[in-house]
């Protein structure tokens, strides 16, 4: 079985752009719907706020199954903003963490029973000095 990483991205996109508060945090984009993006699809000069859902990552896993090493699945939400300092994106992400935290997933082509666990925040420093970010990253887990 491949792991279902693109499913699990369009899933939390899907998710992000349903929401009525993060649309109105994101200032309610009509084109494109939602300003949540993938890897490749964030314009350049596109206008802020807007949400990325990349990368996914994969590494040695502590999970094993049928004698095969298991592999742990992080995925990174991250958030732009220029006007509103700080303060837009820390409210941006706390809705983010209010969709994402233990909240199931139910994925296209049959994948069930998947949940993403906050695992670490940054706020790194914006090379123009304009620009804020923050980055969440969670771990997909599956129950049983």
């Amino acid at each position: 079985m491949g792991l279902p990483t693109g499913e699990i991205e369009a899933a939390l996109m899907a998710r992000y752009m349903g929401d009525s508060t993060l649309q109105g945090l994101l200032g309610n984009p009509t084109n494109p719907p939602g300003n949540v993006f993938d890897a490749g699809s964030a314009p350049t000069g596109q206008s802020f706020p807007y949400l990325v859902v990349f990368p996914i990552t994969t590494q040695q896993g502590r999970g094993f199954a049928f004698g095969t090493d298991g592999k742990d699945v992080y995925v990174q939400v991250s958030c732009f903003t220029q006007s509103g300092g700080g303060a837009q994106a820390r409210a941006i992400m706390k809705q983010v963490h209010e969709l994402t935290h233990n909240k199931p997933l139910t994925l296209a082509g049959g994948f069930t029973n998947f949940l993403l666990y906050f695992d670490n925040e940054q706020e790194p420093p914006q090379n123009d000095g304009l620009t804020q970010a923050i980055f969440h990253r969670y771990l997909v887990c599956t129950q049983g």
